[in-house]
């Protein structure tokens, strides 16, 4: 009997939810967690189904279910003030990423200057005379010369 890759992705149609092999002809379920979506822009989200899930009764070929969901225009103090905080821990997040990404940027820059046999002299005149200078590199004649 043949397979059929099914593949149930959000709507972002990149974050993979759930993938399964089925059956030619069976019905797939889905078997992840619910979908959810961040509130944004004054509006939330809710899990709809998914787009083309009429396909999912009798599988017949290779599917890519991406999800629906209904969005809602936030009416109520209660409905802003948790957008607010989906809103602020989700710059928190992205913030905190930022900077742990920053951090891991400036790490890598000191230990190329640290394995970098040039004077800081050196790299300067590299800089001003290329617009740019390559740190981490071992001292050559070519770069004693300038």
């Amino acid at each position: 009997m043949e397979q059929f890759e099914v593949i149930f992705l959000d709507d972002d149609r990149v974050t993979v939810l759930d993938r399964q092999m089925v059956n030619e002809g069976e019905k797939v379920v889905y078997k992840g967690e619910t979908p959810s979506k961040a509130p944004t822009n004054m509006m939330t989200y809710t899990f709809a189904g998914w787009i083309e899930e009429e396909k999912m009764e009798a599988v017949t070929e290779r599917l890519i279910l991406v999800a629906k969901y209904f969005s809602e225009t936030i009416t109520n103090s209660k409905d802003e003030a948790a957008l607010l905080a989906a809103s602020f821990e989700n710059a928190k997040n992205t913030n905190l990423s930022a900077t742990v990404e920053a951090g891991q940027k400036v790490s890598e820059q000191q230990k190329a200057l640290e394995k970098d046999t040039r004077t800081p002299e050196e790299i300067v005149n590299e800089v001003l005379e290329n617009g740019k200078a390559e740190i981490g590199i071992e001292a050559n004649k070519d770069n004693i010369e300038r």
